[in-house]
């Protein structure tokens, strides 16, 4: 993979920078709503945790060393800020969608299929069949508000990963009858909140769907068809986690080599999905198309990640608990946090893992962290907001930002979830 982007420095930036320290805020971003006080953040830019995953000494000392010395500090906006940003977005962009966009995908028919319905309090829930990068089809659950509208509002809701591949978009709606850790682990990353029910009841008509090596998307339901609901509804937790991490490990490598035997990834395949996902919504006739959002907790928080900046579609994004620098991770947790599913062809090699939602600026986007989080250094977080920050006010537009950090760990808690409803309300 190449990387054609050559930008100079320029002094003629859209908006200077109002000091020349990172992460300076000027006093009228002292009332923006959904940004946390930046003392706050300067002062976790100075922790420093012990290491908490290793690939071994020596492949860890090589990576960090890797990490220290490559190229990205030329190309890359966060490590290099003074780059003209309207000229350094258009470049990016180009780069992001030649690795995460399967080439011809997007032009496929989606060809929907209604399977079934259901009534539930406050909501319809369907069950439509579309088809997404192709030829993978898919079931889709989509969650319709019962509020006498013809159109509403529309939210993208992406599953997050954890330790569990067995249950993909069923992670974000509760039905009677499903296994107890599907429960708990709900409770765990949702603080028990079922988001497709949450947020449809709030007024947001809103779909999730299996990402690829999850649910019904995996080898394992693939060669257990016909039993595979009752086979994962009887597991124990215990069995439940270690089937899931079979799957990851053997599955999900599987998966890498076939993919980059033809120049793709896995981030691509799940990127390409995510996008049909949103053309599916703008072919509804219930979705007011010009008001379409997505949020997402961690492999979720990624995906709206880029799914803000490469399509235009999006309107608003909320970003939760994905929000780092790579230096933030690289020598704390790396093995246990960035899988396959975030790691984009090449792009890392020239850029920063910040830099892609960076791209979404001027747009509207919520970025949360908990600075308790387990995959990612506070001093990483602190940066990737601090860099947000200065972006969206190079951008000209601090007060579509928002950027909130909070006492908690990794997860997408009640009190973040009001924070995203109120952004969405401000912005969508």
């Amino acid at each position: 993979m190449s990387f054609p982007l050559q930008i100079s420095p320029s002094p003629d930036s859209e908006t200077p920078h109002s000091s020349g320290k990172p992460g300076h805020r000027p006093q009228w971003a002292a009332n923006l709503p959904f940004w946390s006080p930046e003392e706050e953040l300067l002062a976790k830019l100075r922790s420093n945790f012990p290491r908490r995953s290793s690939a071994g000494a020596e492949l860890d000392a090589f990576v960090s060393l890797q990490n220290r010395c490559k190229t990205h500090n030329v190309t890359s906006w966060h490590h290099n800020p003074e780059l003209p940003f309207r000229e350094w977005k258009e470049g990016f962009l180009e780069i992001l969608r030649g690795a995460l966009v399967v080439p011809g995908a997007l032009e496929a028919p989606i060809a929907p299929e209604i399977k079934q319905t259901w009534d539930h309090d406050g909501f319809w829930e369907e069950h439509v069949e579309i088809t997404l990068t192709p030829p993978f089809r898919t079931t889709a659950i989509v969650t319709i508000p019962k509020n006498g509208r013809k159109k509403h509002p529309a939210l993208v809701l992406l599953h997050c990963l954890g330790s569990l591949a067995l249950f993909g978009k069923e992670k974000l709606l509760h039905h009677p009858g499903e296994p107890a850790y599907l429960t708990e682990y709900r409770q765990e990353c949702y603080e028990g909140r079922s988001l497709l029910a949450e947020f449809a009841r709030a007024g947001y008509l809103c779909i999730a769907i299996d990402a690829l090596g999850f649910g019904r998307r995996t080898k394992f339901a693939a060669q257990n068809r016909d039993d595979f609901d009752e086979l994962r509804n009887c597991l124990s937790p215990t069995e439940a986690e270690a089937l899931s991490i079979k799957i990851f490990q053997t599955e999900f490598g599987e998966a890498a080599r076939v993919l980059g035997a033809v120049g793709l990834s896995i981030a691509a395949v799940t990127a390409t999905d995510d996008l049909r996902t949103v053309e599916y919504m703008v072919s509804r006739d219930d979705v007011e198309v010009e008001r379409i959002g997505c949020v997402g907790l961690s492999f979720g928080s990624f995906r709206a990640n880029y799914l803000s900046a490469l399509d235009d579609r999006i309107r608003a994004a909320a970003s939760a608990c994905w929000i780092s620098t790579l230096d933030g991770i690289i020598d704390y947790n790396l093995p246990h946090s960035l899988g396959f599913f975030a790691i984009p062809d090449g792009l890392y090699r020239n850029f920063d893992m910040i830099d892609i939602p960076i791209a979404a600026a001027p747009k509207p986007f919520l970025a949360i962290s908990g600075w308790n989080d387990i995959l990612m250094e506070p001093h990483g977080a602190a940066a990737a907001h601090l860099s947000l920050r200065r972006a969206w006010q190079t951008a000209g537009s601090p007060h579509t930002l928002g950027s909130l950090t909070f006492d908690a760990p990794h997860e997408f808690n009640k009190a973040m979830q009001k924070r995203a409803l109120e952004f969405f309300s401000t912005h969508l």
